[in-house]
């Protein structure tokens, strides 16, 4: 199956970028959404017969920075997480009381899971945009240069997405392993196509 993906081509302190303005919408995760940031540096495609843009080049600067602020609270809230964890569990141990170390080895291998993906988010929006924290976004400038697609074809049987060279594209295969909503889009299209 082939897809064409629309991709809002946009510029940050002279570097240019393009964000997937389709599945960007449809992932089960905001922390994942900064993944579908690239270089503008893919194989472009004719528009003919490609997916619907979900994402409006008016809204890109407003929400580049919504999810900056969204991902940051989040990255906080995992290491909170992990860190309130390891804390109960260490004064079961200190006490003495058995609580399962197997399952708190489980729990927090999945904690430190969330939080990695959430702090890898937060460093590629912070990498794009150019800043340090919150307080720098208002002075970053998105300029949008445009709308193009990039063509992928999907092989649900092997679980893989491939660019139009043929060459497996490691993130989409990553999120039609891992994210509901993306996998659910993706079929969603096959479909109707």
């Amino acid at each position: 199956m082939e897809v064409k993906v629309p991709f809002l081509v946009f510029e940050v302190n002279g570097e240019e970028y393009a964000i997937d303005a389709h599945f960007s919408r449809r992932l089960s995760r905001v922390e994942r959404i900064s993944t579908l940031i690239r270089k503008r540096n893919f194989p472009e495609s004719l528009p003919a017969g490609s997916l619907e843009a979900l994402l409006g080049e008016d809204e890109l600067e407003d929400f580049l920075k919504a999810l900056y602020m969204e991902v940051a609270k989040l990255a906080g809230e995992r290491i909170d997480d992990r860190m309130r964890h390891m804390r109960r569990w260490n004064l079961s141990r200190l006490l003495g009381l058995p609580t399962g170390f197997f399952r708190h080895v489980k729990e927090d291998e999945e904690l430190a899971e969330k939080s990695r993906e959430a702090m890898l988010s937060l460093a590629i929006l912070k990498k794009v945009l150019g800043v340090k924290s919150a307080a720098d976004l208002g002075e970053v400038k998105v300029t949008v240069k445009g709308l193009t697609h990039y063509r992928i074809s999907v092989d649900l049987e092997k679980g893989e997405v491939l660019d139009e060279k043929g060459k497996k594209d490691a993130v989409y295969s990553a999120l039609l392993k891992m994210d509901e909503g993306f996998r659910r889009a993706l079929i969603g299209e096959k479909k109707r196509g």
